[in-house]
């Protein structure tokens, strides 16, 4: 189930003030997801690989963004860090930034150079 029309959403954000505040609350949340269903261990590997905003190109922090709204990340898509859900700050940002919800073939192409690549989702990578 998708973000509900009453669901807050950030009025103005970057992809990559989005990226850092998922990537934040992922990685103190991590510790929990033995509570979470074995979909969410998957994304153990990727969530402890995620480095600061700085050290990313565009193109991998909207994969990040992508897997939070479909994809590794999905597990905690209306969980939130006491201001907004997950998903609100990657669907904000994408649509702030005027970005689709996909990854072009030629954006993937360029994410297979990424320290990243091998953690994200197929649909991600393909």
């Amino acid at each position: 189930m998708g973000l509900a029309p009453s669901d807050p959403k950030p009025a103005k954000i970057t992809i990559r003030e989005a990226y850092e505040r998922i990537r934040g609350w992922y990685q103190t949340n991590i510790s929990h997801v033995s509570d979470i269903d074995s979909r969410a261990k998957a994304c153990l590997e990727l969530v402890e690989r995620l480095p600061e905003e700085g050290n990313l190109s565009d193109i991998e922090i909207r994969a990040v963004l992508l897997e939070v709204i479909a994809g590794k990340l999905e597990w905690a898509y209306h969980l939130s860090d006491g201001s907004y859900k997950m998903a609100a700050y990657a669907t904000a940002a994408l649509e702030q930034a005027g970005l689709p919800r996909f990854l072009s073939k030629e954006e993937k192409q360029k994410l297979k150079n990424s320290l990243l690549y091998k953690y994200l989702s197929l649909h991600l990578r393909n």
